[in-house]
């Protein structure tokens, strides 16, 4: 017996090492992750629901609450929930820390390759992340992180992360516009940069996304891009989305000429909502591989932000992160760079 209970003794210990070893890997390795499960309810719950940001929708060219305030849009985009818990950044103190800086949106981007390859995505990853937004009085825009053909599913720019097909659009946005269709401070933009499409085709595909979101049940604003990278809504003149509560979004960098912004985009907001989800710069560090970012505060970033503000046109700065590109922080975080500076300076200003 004594034998036994020695053997059972080592064994117990093993195992205790064995768990303490994993857990230790688990906290300082980026690539080792320790999941639990989750639980997986039909929809969005919360006990604070009634105290989230309150629903908007839309009204000639702007965003309103069901109150009649009039909402202007300005916040932050961090990297892919997934790769967030990587970097040990998935947390509460994260979201507290986008909301301290004045912003009242976060635009949450889901990669294709991310979502995949984890099936309880939805529970793991958007649950919390939309449940701290709306208790930190942010509204979240669900973004569809890819880039390409949502038709053929062509993504010729990283496609390790922006390989799609339609069917898998579409069942992406079945889930997530049913499980979060009763949630007040969600938005959901359907496809991140449309490329390689055109705008007939392109109309075509975004009323049929507008359209599985509103089946779900969700009537919510949706956000519609424009072509070429998301930065032309010129189409939207002749032949906008059909249906109620359609927000447009571009995307505008500084290789966008300034002449060309009331083509792309300023002309179109003068009849329906608009919002730059994504905008940038980099400055002091010149990107080499994606040389349309280079520019600067003075040359892009006080023009674009005063073109907007002329129009009262709301904006999600991207990225808040230190490594892709535009960052707003050093390497390894270590204080933000010229454009993270502009960007806080920015949002200080939030009334």
């Amino acid at each position: 017996m004594r034998k036994i209970i020695k053997i059972l003794g080592v064994v117990v210990g093993l195992f205790v090492l064995l768990v303490a070893a994993v857990a230790v890997l688990a906290l300082t390795s980026e690539n080792l992750r320790i999941h639990l499960p989750v639980d997986q309810t039909e929809y969005f719950e919360h006990q604070g629901l009634d105290s989230f940001p309150q629903a908007l929708h839309a009204e000639s060219n702007r965003l309103i609450t069901d109150g009649g305030e009039v909402v202007r849009l300005r916040g932050l985009m961090p990297r892919d929930l997934y790769e967030l818990e990587g970097e040990k950044h998935f947390d509460r103190a994260f979201f507290e820390e986008m909301a301290t800086t004045g912003a009242n949106v976060v635009r949450i981007p889901v990669h294709p390759h991310a979502w995949t390859e984890t099936p309880d995505y939805l529970w793991r990853y958007l649950d919390p992340a939309v449940s701290w937004a709306g208790e930190l009085g942010l509204y979240a825009i669900i973004d569809w992180h890819s880039i390409g053909n949502v038709e053929t599913g062509e993504a010729p720019l990283l496609p390790e992360l922006y390989s799609h097909t339609g069917e898998m659009t579409v069942d992406f946005w079945t889930q997530v516009a049913a499980y979060f269709r009763n949630t007040p401070h969600v938005l959901f933009e359907i496809f991140n940069e449309p490329q390689g499409i055109s705008p007939e085709d392109w109309r075509r595909e975004a009323t049929e996304l507008v359209s599985v979101i509103r089946e779900q049940g969700a009537r919510q604003p949706t956000i519609v891009g424009g072509t070429e990278y998301s930065r032309d809504l010129s189409w939207v003149l002749e032949t906008p989305i059909e249906g109620q509560n359609v927000v447009y979004a571009a995307h505008i960098y500084p290789a966008h000429a300034q002449s060309s912004w009331a083509y792309y985009f300023g002309r179109v907001s003068e009849s329906y909502p608009v919002l730059i989800t994504e905008w940038g710069f980099m400055e002091e560090n010149p990107s080499p591989k994606q040389p349309y970012l280079n520019g600067s505060a003075v040359g892009y970033g006080q023009p674009l932000m005063s073109y907007l503000d002329e129009r009262n046109i709301g904006w999600v700065a991207c990225w808040y992160d230190d490594e892709f590109e535009p960052p707003m922080f050093q390497p390894n975080g270590k204080g933000y760079t010229s454009y993270g500076e502009f960007v806080m300076d920015q949002l200080s200003q939030v009334p």
